[in-house]
């Protein structure tokens, strides 16, 4: 049932924008928990005729996700639930509701506090919420004189045995994700430079365009010039040494002037890219400037001695409020090539390309 949830909620995050999808989904975790939460609560009244394990679910699910209301929520009336269905069972009586609603606070204000104490693993935490669980079931149980070794025996060995499974998945849990970050950190990262790719650059000017803090964002396309010669003239392993070299020099310039704001991508080839935000396109192309007079100063030597100057195309361009990324880069793309046919070597802005098409 946790993993179901687990899904049912991953599921739910990834349609935060379709309001209907949402109290859909709000709608069927709430039932299905509280149908399991029933289910709980007859097997565990059927063998030790005391009700136990009832917040188990909502427990893990908000150490799981401590940001989502709804498990916070959930928390909160399972208690009160599994009283009532008791008094409707004939079980309690109503006159007992203080107490239920005094042990879900009390249970609750745990876990905030719990959920906050952040110098502590989150296994840890996990930990003394079960355990903190186990010992108000057990003051409960002596404060309404209810207290008999099966009751106590059952639950204890129960809880114990959540922990063990508990902290097993919550340890493959760690590595899966280390495994898949390591994947996703391979699969976004150009094999020959280690700069990221165009799968990444998409991520990252989504994630730029929904960051309210972010006002300007500059990309820029640039092609290494006349790399094809380099490649006929001296070879592949030359030419391999050459975007090392420019690869390094370019990412090392960027994030040192934009930093937290520069990003540096390679499409293939001699192509390549970068993202600039929260700067002005003015001074992205004074940093560019500043780069092709760097490389016209310090021509690459390769392990064979050779001596290459370089230099580059390069255009710049607004990615425009609401507008798709390929159109940004079909834009940069077209501008960039007007460059390459004008003589090469020098740096193209929104505003020069539209002085030059009047």
């Amino acid at each position: 049932m946790i993993i179901g949830q687990i899904y049912f909620e991953h599921y739910w995050g990834s349609n935060r924008d379709n309001r209907l999808a949402n109290i859909a989904l709000t709608i069927v975790i709430t039932t299905t928990y509280f149908f399991q939460e029933f289910c709980l609560l007859q097997l565990s009244i059927l063998n030790i005729k005391e009700v136990a394990f009832m917040q188990v679910l909502s427990i893990t699910m908000v150490f799981q996700n401590d940001k989502n209301w709804l498990w916070w929520f959930l928390l909160v009336l399972t208690p009160p639930f599994a009283n009532m269905v008791e008094v409707i069972m004939g079980l309690e009586s109503w006159s007992s509701w203080g107490s239920w609603l005094g042990e879900s606070l009390i249970f609750f204000l745990l876990c905030v506090v719990m959920v906050n104490m952040k110098k502590i693993t989150l296994q840890s935490r996990y930990n003394l919420a079960i355990i903190a669980l186990g010992l108000i079931e057990l003051v409960t149980l002596m404060v309404e004189k209810q207290f008999t070794l099966v009751k106590f025996l059952a639950p204890t060995a129960g809880l114990l045995v959540i922990l063990l499974i508990e902290g097993q998945l919550y340890r493959s849990e760690i590595r899966n994700n280390q495994k898949i970050k390591l994947l996703r950190k391979k699969s976004e990262r150009d094999d020959l430079t280690g700069l990221l790719n165009y799968r990444a650059l998409g991520r990252k000017i989504k994630s730029l365009t929904e960051n309210k803090e972010i006002h300007d964002i500059v990309i820029g396309g640039l092609d290494i010039d006349h790399f094809k010669n380099i490649n006929d003239t001296y070879g592949h392993f030359v030419g391999n040494e050459v975007l090392n070299y420019f690869s390094t020099v370019l990412r090392e310039k960027i994030h040192r002037a934009f930093p937290k704001h520069g990003y540096v991508y390679r499409f293939g080839g001699e192509e390549f890219s970068i993202v600039v935000s929260n700067h002005s396109i003015d001074e992205v192309y004074k940093l560019l400037q500043s780069i092709e007079e760097f490389f016209g100063d310090h021509p690459i030597v390769t392990k064979e001695g050779i001596k290459i100057t370089l230099s580059f195309s390069c255009s710049l361009t607004n990615n425009l409020k609401g507008e798709l990324l390929d159109l940004t880069l079909k834009r940069a793309d077209k501008m960039l090539y007007s460059v390459k046919n004008d003589g090469r070597g020098w740096i193209i802005t929104d505003q020069q390309y539209k002085s030059m098409k009047k």
